[in-house]
């Protein structure tokens, strides 16, 4: 995915499915927001597991996002 289509899901429940670099194989939440990294985007996520809690995602290992 592009970085314009991940900023593009700001605000939005989210399911992204990851790559097994990044320990885990899928998480689910809103994305709050992002951050221009110099080694790409970072989403920051509050998963819907722990309301309240903030994680952050970054996009090289984002194999797929879907909107739930």
């Amino acid at each position: 995915m592009t970085a314009d289509e991940l900023k593009a899901l700001v605000g939005r429940r989210v399911a992204l499915e990851l790559a097994p670099a990044s320990g885990e194989r899928e998480i689910q939440g809103r994305v709050l927001g992002t951050i221009d990294a110099s080694d790409g985007l970072v989403l920051v996520l509050e998963p819907e597991r722990i309301p309240g809690m903030r994680r952050t995602v970054h996009s090289h290992h984002v194999r797929s996002a879907r909107a739930i």
